[in-house]
């Protein structure tokens, strides 16, 4: 597929296209690689994010505002920094050995199937990218937040001994939520503003093409290539 010079209205969303045309990725057609949407504003908002989660779980199980920061920050820093940059890989890699071809969109089941199992790797069907991307995020942010709310939830109850499991589920769940739709704020603020704040994209340019490189070599190894 040949895909022309993106419009401006694509570069708003696209943080960073992907360039690595090499046979493997190629059959994704190079594309826009999803980490390079979210990652930015969900390391970016990671320090008020834990300020939310903290607050509401010291309002719903009655441990102090500390040993609830505590737990907040351990458990952010896992699924932000190692879990969910983790899980897009894999899924991406899965996705680049063997769902990259493009369908095209001509269909309802073809449009589907490009924003949820091409969800991690997106195709690029240029003029179709801003509808594609909002879509795309919703669907990958599922897995994500099903990670967050276990990981943290472990975390929670490692740190909160003293109270009940199932209030800790629960306060989990509602912390989570709530900083999901935060961080939901943020990445539409950022996206729409990227080009306002190239300083932001540059920062996390070459944390993205590492993430891009591990995905490249873990394709290349599963095809044999």
């Amino acid at each position: 597929m040949i895909v022309g010079p993106m419009n401006k209205r694509t570069k708003i969303y696209c943080t960073i296209i992907a360039v690595l045309l090499t046979p493997c990725i190629a059959r994704a057609d190079a594309g826009l690689p999803l980490v390079a949407v979210f990652l930015p504003p969900m390391w970016f908002a990671l320090v008020p994010v834990i300020l939310i989660e903290a607050e509401i779980d010291r309002r719903m199980t009655s441990v102090t505002f500390g040993k609830a920061l505590l737990a907040a920050s351990v458990g952010n820093i896992l699924t932000t920094v190692l879990g969910i940059p983790l899980m897009w890989m894999a899924s991406a890699t899965v996705e680049a050995v063997f769902f990259g071809g493009a369908r095209g969109l001509s269909t309802f089941w073809e449009r589907a199937y490009a924003v949820t199992i091409q969800a991690p790797w997106l195709i690029p069907y240029e003029s179709d990218l801003p509808w594609m991307i909002p879509i795309a995020l919703v669907v990958f942010a599922v897995p994500c937040f099903i990670v967050s709310v276990m990981v943290e939830g472990f975390v929670n109850r490692f740190f909160w001994t003293e109270v009940a499991k199932r209030r800790i589920w629960k306060a989990t769940l509602v912390s989570n939520a709530a900083s999901y739709l935060f961080l939901a704020l943020v990445t539409f603020v950022v996206v729409s503003c990227s080009d306002k704040i190239p300083f932001l994209r540059h920062c996390f340019e070459s944390v993205v093409y590492w993430f891009l490189g591990i995905v490249y070599w873990l394709a290349h190894r599963i095809m044999g290539k």
